[in-house]
This record gives C-alpha cells, structure tokens and sequence, in this order.
C-alpha cells in the first residue's frame, strides 16, 4: 500500500502545480513552455526507463525458470527416466507403448550400498537417521515435509478450491474490510521474508551437510530444521483460513477471493517444493547405484512468486473499497 499512498500523492502535486501554472500562465508563457518540455522529457525518460527495468525483470525470471527447468531434466535424466527425452506427457504415452528397459546390474542387489528412500512412520524416520544410508539426509528431510503435509491434505484442498466455511467472521464496511485484508497481506508478505532468511541461514544448510571434520550430518539438526520449515507452512495455511473465513456484503465478494488467491499462493509454492524433492529422493537408488564421486542433483527451489496480475488488481480494488 506503500506505493498506491506515493501515487495518489503524486496525483495530488500534479493538479496543485497545474492549478499554480493557470495563475502565472500569461506572464510567462515561454518559461512555462520550456518547463513543461523538460517535464515531459522527464517523465517520457522515467516511463522508458521503467520498461527497461520491467523488461530486464522478464528476462531475468525466464533465465531462472529455463534454470530450474534444465535442472529437473538433468535429474530426469541420470534417474534414466524418460521424461528427460519425451517430457511428461510423452513419456506417460510411452509407457503404454513400450516398458521402461532395465539398466545393466539394476537387479543385482548383493554389492550395492544401500540407499536412503522416503519414511512413511516414526520409525522408518528414526532408522533413517541411525542406519545412515546414502542420500539419508535429503530422504529424512523430505519424508518429514511429507509426514506434516498429509494430516493438512484437506485443509490444502480447501484452500486451493477457495472453500468458505459456514462459520465467518462478518466484517461490516468496506474500509474495516480493507484494513483486515492489508493486514493479513502484510503478514503474508512477513512470514515470507521470515522463511526466506531462515532457510538462507548458514545453520540451516550446516544441518543438511557432513562437518568440516568428516563427521556425518546430524539426524537431530535435520528433523528440526525440517519441522521449522513446515511450521511456516501452516502459518500460511492459517492465514489463508483467516481470510476465507471473512464475510462482508456481496460487493466485496471479489476482493475476499482474490486475497484468499493470493494467500494460496505460498501453499501451492510449499506442494511444487515438496513433489519435486520427493522425486529427487526416490531417483537416488537409480542414480547413486551407477554414479561415482559426487553427483550434481540440480537445484530443488522454494520459490513464492506472487502473480503481479492478481496482486495489481487486489491493491487497485482495496483502495477502492477503503475510500467507501
């Protein structure tokens, strides 16, 4: 709201100078002339400017989704899963065309080192954690995100349908309206930056390695960094529950939704997070059983990018409904 405050009192210096140019206009017609040329140019300079700026921005998110997209096929492709060549689709039609071929020695069992794969109980958790296979640091990790998200698997739903329990909290006129709906984007646009340094950290990402010393990564540091991450995940939840838990007249029904939109944004971030990991671990008896020395994974990334067409048009109509 920052910014909608800047613009409208930008607007407001615009007509007060307007207004003083009317009064002075006669007197010093070429003065004013040659003013508003160098007003123009600057706000013609400041327009182009920001088109730059817009268009780099562009570049730079198709460089980072090109990125993340080459990484998944690299996994794709040491896994030997076919996607990497046919892509998703393909690669599902394939299936019924012809079976996947097994790899040489994928059936001989007796000489490899076992490899981690996901838990689905306390225990399978707790044996990951002691037994220590390859890769177990990634399979604790993700088997916990996996282990929180399932009891919440309705609640998510309902979220992404945009549901409205029967119980709601009635909101009265359209400036209360968007006071609680700023509010709840503000500690939306909070936790975010809170769980973005928390996995910035250098302790978080000194739980998912080996020490300096050889000694193995911790399984306690693991399981709690783990549960932390998923603690931000039901705070979004919460908040995405709070707002569609609002009632207000019928003419606000729009900006309700959109915020709830916006709210399920970081949620549906938190479900591409975990797949993706997950798939990552169950490739790994597939990949580490053929591979030697250290095997680059790719990036597996967090990633809440809200939709600017989306936020654009919920901060438009709540200074709408604010000024009601």
């Amino acid at each position: 709201m920052a910014s909608r405050r800047s613009d409208s009192g930008g607007g407001f210096a615009v007509v007060f100078v307007l207004l003083l140019i009317v009064g002075v206009v006669i007197q010093y017609f070429w003065w004013i002339a040659g003013a508003g040329a160098l007003v123009g140019l600057f706000f013609v300079g400041r327009a182009v400017a920001r088109g730059v700026q817009e268009r780099r921005e562009l570049a730079e998110e198709r460089e980072y989704e090109l990125k993340r997209r080459a990484d998944r096929q690299h996994r794709w492709m040491l896994a030997g899963d076919p996607r990497a060549i046919y892509g998703a689709e393909g690669a599902a039609a394939m299936r019924d065309v012809a079976p996947t071929p097994s790899l040489p020695g994928e059936d001989d069992d007796a000489a490899q080192e076992p490899v981690a794969t996901m838990a689905a109980t306390a225990d399978e958790l707790a044996a990951l954690g002691h037994d220590q296979p390859q890769g177990w640091e990634w399979a604790l990790f993700a088997s916990i995100l996996v282990q929180r998200r399932t009891p919440l698997l309705p609640r998510l739903r309902d979220s992404e349908l945009g549901f409205t329990p029967a119980s709601t909290t009635r909101v009265h006129s359209g400036p209360e309206l968007g006071r609680t709906l700023l509010g709840l984007i503000d500690e939306l646009l909070s936790t975010t930056g809170q769980l973005e340094s928390f996995m910035a950290a250098p302790a978080f990402m000194a739980a998912m390695r080996d020490g300096a010393d050889g000694s193995p990564a911790d399984a306690e540091a693991v399981t709690h960094v783990a549960h932390r991450v998923m603690d931000y995940h039901e705070r979004f939840l919460t908040l995405s529950e709070r707002c569609r838990g609002l009632s207000a007249s019928s003419e606000y029904t729009d900006v309700i939704a959109d915020c709830a939109r916006l709210l399920d944004i970081p949620l549906q971030s938190y479900r591409e997070f975990i797949d993706e990991l997950v798939g990552v671990v169950q490739s790994l008896p597939q990949v580490l059983q053929h591979a030697t020395g250290t095997v680059y994974m790719g990036a597996v990334v967090l990633d809440i990018n809200m939709d600017e067409q989306l936020k654009s048009r919920f901060f438009k109509r709540l200074e709408a409904i604010s000024k009601s």
